[in-house]
């Protein structure tokens, strides 16, 4: 099934999950099953904004956006991850201050309500695991696994609370949930920053491309090199190349074949800026320098 189809089928499933958690909670009083629909609700926002962005993503460049419009998913990514940041601490604000007024919790509401989120988060991952490596959908797939075991916590709160009837285990699971909010954003919020930065991507060995490009015959060194992605699989870079004064343009067209070809098969850049020099202009020096011998 297409991707776009896949996330329209989630939100709609994602959106009769969070009215029924919500009301699951204000029945329950608990405060776990109430940051399990929190996260629910940033599983919607997720949901819309990913779709939103596949479908931007799919314009075509202009004449003011060169690069197309494929970095809106990096910006989805970023809008989920800070999202759910912000919403982690509003539930943590809430968790610390049940533990000081703690209220009566009926934990069968908990229990039916976090089966029911837990089953249709594992269909949902399940579902988009086959997109994992894209990060804009990455990023809406870590919110569902992250519910899921969200859902999960919620469960073992409502068992322990029936066995033991230690109510202060539900803002206890809550907090524990909550930290894997915020590392799982984390993630996701430094990752799609690092795009939007214009940073290396960490796949990328800025040595292992230059020694590369000084293996082809004529290269004498490598200088200015920038190397930055448009999305998450799709990189850019530039360089300023020396070669002898007595250089043909003929040559440097075989050399700039030649290192089109090895960029775009071995490092997955797919759009490369080449500048040829007989001297190194000494404007241009930025990191890094690398010279043969």
């Amino acid at each position: 099934m297409p991707e776009n189809k896949k996330m329209w089928l989630v939100t709609f499933a994602v959106f009769g999950l969070l009215v029924f958690e919500i009301l699951a909670s204000m029945i329950s009083h608990s405060v776990a099953l109430l940051s399990d629909a929190a996260h629910v609700g940033t599983d919607l926002l997720a949901a819309i904004i990913t779709l939103y962005a596949q479908k931007i993503a799919k314009r075509p460049s202009t004449d003011s956006m060169s690069f197309g419009y494929s970095r809106g998913t990096v910006v989805s990514a970023f809008v989920n991850g800070v999202t759910l940041i912000l919403l982690s601490l509003i539930v943590l604000f809430e968790t610390v201050l049940r533990f000081f007024s703690p209220v009566s919790i009926q934990p069968s509401w908990m229990l039916t309500a976090a089966i029911v989120s837990f089953i249709v988060n594992f269909f949902i991952v399940i579902s988009l695991f086959s997109g994992g490596k894209n990060l804009n959908i990455r990023s809406a797939l870590l919110h569902f696994a992250g519910d899921a075991v969200v859902s999960l916590g919620v469960i073992f709160s409502a068992i322990g609370i029936s066995i033991t009837h230690q109510e202060w285990l539900d803002p206890a699971i809550s907090l524990l949930l909550v930290s894997i909010m915020m590392v799982t954003s984390y993630r996701i919020v430094r990752e799609s920053l690092l795009i939007l930065m214009e940073g290396t991507p960490p796949s990328v060995n800025i040595d292992q491309i230059i020694q590369a490009l000084l293996s082809i015959k004529g290269i004498l060194a490598v200088h200015d090199v920038h190397i930055w992605g448009v999305s998450d699989a799709e990189f850019a870079a530039s360089f300023h190349l020396l070669v002898a004064p007595e250089t043909k343009v003929v040559e440097t067209d075989r050399m700039l074949e030649k290192i089109e070809g090895l960029l775009l098969d071995k490092f997955s850049i797919v759009h490369a800026s080449v500048q040829f020099e007989c001297e190194v202009n000494p404007l241009h020096t930025g990191f890094p320098h690398r010279k043969m011998g």
